[in-house]
């Protein structure tokens, strides 16, 4: 039974991956976010009402700051804003656009990587911590005009098998990898 969910979950791996690597990433942080980046006038009423109804408060809660980019190709900007941060860098996002303002879902990680798609929304896939030696990758489709989380991938960072995760895992895409940094902060 293992074994055949380990190869279901390489095949998928496998056939996502081929579908994506065509596509030049951008990888942001927390760090990436900016006060300058968020149109406060414009998406502190919606931004509001996702943390009231989400319960969001307390330390690590922002809401304050985006990072901004064109995900489908209109010209205009989708506003990813960090309202929720914990002490490993993992956040929850709002995904937001304007003209109407409205919440396009809820994710989380500590690294997004989002492409452009003219006409089109894109998948969105992020990373998010799960201890130091062990992650997950979890990609987001645009369904009904929200973002939703379709599937979710173990990441060994390094070790054979994922004690918490309880699966061997898989290496990081090399596409992923080799996204383009969305700011210095990210530039090692």
């Amino acid at each position: 039974m293992i074994f055949v969910l380990l190869v279901a979950t390489c095949v998928s791996v496998n056939a996502q991956t081929r579908e994506l690597q065509r596509y030049q990433f951008v990888k942001f942080s927390w760090g990436c976010s900016t006060p300058s980046a968020y149109p406060s006038a414009k998406l502190n009423r919606i931004v509001k009402r996702t943390m009231k109804r989400e319960q969001v408060s307390g330390f690590g809660t922002w809401g304050d700051r985006a990072f901004a980019f064109d995900l489908n190709g209109d010209h205009r900007p989708e506003y990813f804003v960090p309202l929720d941060c914990g002490g490993t860098g993992n956040c929850y996002w709002g995904v937001y656009a304007l003209n109407p303002a409205r919440e396009l879902g809820l994710i989380n990680g500590q690294y997004l990587y989002v492409h452009r798609l003219n006409g089109r929304w894109p998948n969105v896939i992020t990373y998010g911590h799960v201890t130091a030696m062990e992650g997950s990758l979890t990609t987001y489709r645009f369904n009904n005009a929200h973002y939703v989380q379709r599937s979710r991938y173990p990441i060994n960072n390094g070790v054979s098998y994922l004690e918490i995760q309880r699966t061997t895992g898989i290496k990081m895409p090399a596409f992923l990898e080799r996204a383009k940094p969305a700011c210095q902060s990210l530039e090692n």
